[in-house]
C-alpha cells in the first residue's frame, strides 16, 4: 500500500510539472490529457465541461490515432443520456465501470450510450468547486487491471483540471477588460442600446454580460422565461440573446409569442447543434441561431446585426 501511495505522489507530481511548464492554462490542460492517455494506456482522456442545466460539453481530449475524436462525433452530452450516473457525480462521487456489456440489464440507457461510442470500460471523476460540480475528467477503455489506480489519480487530478478552467475564464475576462480600455470610435453607436440576456446559467450571462457591455450596450438579464416577460412589461431591448431550453419553458415559444409580436429581433444561443432546431428558431422569428460554444467576436457580430436590423440598415 505504501508503494502505491508512493508512486501515485510521484505520478501527480510530474502531472503538475506538466502543467507548470505549459504557456498557459489551455495547453496545461491539452499536455496534461496527453501525459494521461499515453501513460495510463487508455484510448481517450477527455474534460466535459458544464454548459448549462442541461447539457455538458466536450472541450479538450487526447486521443489514440486510431480512436475517432469525442470532440468531433460528440461535442455535446445531455446529461439524462448519464442518469443516473450524473447525479452520482455531482454528489462528489466517481464511476469506474471496468465492463459496459454488464450494464445491459441493470443500466440498459447507459448501455446504449456508451456502446455507440465504443467504449469498453470508462472512469469518470467530477470536476468540484465549493460543493458544486463543473465538468468531469474521464477516461475510455483504460487497461481493466488499471482502473482503480486510475480512478485515485483522476480524484486528485480532477481538482487541479477544475481549477486550470478557471485560470482559463479568468484570463478571457482579463483580455475583455484590457479591450474595454482600448478606445473604439464605433461604439458611440451603442450607446442607449439595451439588450436581454436570458439563460438559466448565470456563468453564462455574468460572461456574456461581460462581453457585450464594453460594446456600449445597457445589458438586462434573466435566468427564466418569467422574469423575462416581466422585463418586456417595463423594457422594450433592442435585441434579446436567448436560450432555448429555460425551466420554465421553451425559448422558441417565448419568441413566437412575446419577441416576434414586439418586432424585437431574437439571437438565439443554445446547445442544440441540430438542423431542425435551428430551422424552427428562425421559424419563430429569430434573426440568428448560434451554438455554444461560440467565440466572443460571433455574439458580438450577431448582436451587431440584429442592431442593424431594427435599424432598417437590413431593410
Amino acid at each position: 500500500m505504501k508503494e502505491n501511495a508512493a508512486y501515485n505522489e510521484q505520478f501527480v507530481g510530474e502531472c503538475l510539472k506538466k502543467i507548470r511548464k505549459a504557456p498557459d492554462a489551455e495547453e496545461g490542460l491539452n499536455q496534461l490529457l496527453r501525459f494521461l492517455g499515453e501513460r495510463l494506456e487508455c484510448d481517450r482522456v477527455y474534460v466535459f465541461e458544464e454548459m448549462d442545466r442541461q447539457h455538458i460539453h466536450n472541450n479538450y481530449e487526447w486521443c489514440r490515432s486510431h480512436v475517432s475524436s469525442g470532440i468531433q462525433e460528440l461535442p455535446y452530452v445531455a446529461k439524462k443520456d448519464l442518469y443516473p450516473w450524473y447525479e452520482r457525480l455531482a454528489d462528489g462521487e466517481n464511476i469506474i465501470e471496468p465492463d459496459v456489456e454488464s450494464l445491459q440489464k441493470s443500466d440498459p440507457l447507459i448501455y446504449e450510450f456508451l456502446q455507440r461510442q465504443n467504449i469498453r470500460s470508462v472512469i469518470l471523476s467530477p470536476m468540484m468547486a465549493q460543493g458544486k460540480i463543473h465538468g468531469l475528467l474521464g477516461a475510455d477503455n483504460p487497461p481493466p487491471e488499471k482502473m482503480e489506480h486510475i480512478s485515485i489519480l483522476f480524484e486528485v487530478l480532477a481538482y487541479f483540471v477544475c481549477s486550470l478552467v478557471g485560470q482559463r475564464d479568468l484570463l478571457m475576462l482579463r483580455k475583455l477588460r484590457a479591450d474595454r480600455q482600448k478606445p473604439n470610435p464605433e461604439l458611440s453607436g451603442h450607446n442607449g442600446k439595451t439588450i436581454l440576456l436570458v439563460d438559466d446559467s448565470r456563468e453564462l450571462l455574468y460572461l456574456n454580460e461581460r462581453i457585450l457591455r464594453p460594446q456600449g450596450y445597457t445589458i438586462l438579464s434573466a435566468g427564466t422565461l418569467r422574469e423575462a416577460g416581466k422585463i418586456l412589461e417595463e423594457v422594450t431591448p433592442d435585441v434579446i440573446v436567448l436560450d432555448i431550453d429555460l425551466p420554465d419553458g421553451s425559448g422558441l415559444a417565448f419568441c413566437r409569442e412575446r419577441c416576434s409580436r414586439a418586432d424585437i429581433p431574437v439571437v438565439f444561443l443554445t446547445a442544440h447543434s441540430d438542423a431542425q432546431t435551428a430551422k424552427e428558431g428562425m421559424e419563430a422569428g429569430g434573426f440568428a441561431f448560434l451554438t455554444k460554444p461560440y467565440d466572443v467576436e460571433e455574439l458580438q457580430r450577431a448582436v451587431t446585426d440584429a442592431m442593424d436590423r431594427k435599424a432598417g440598415v437590413f431593410a
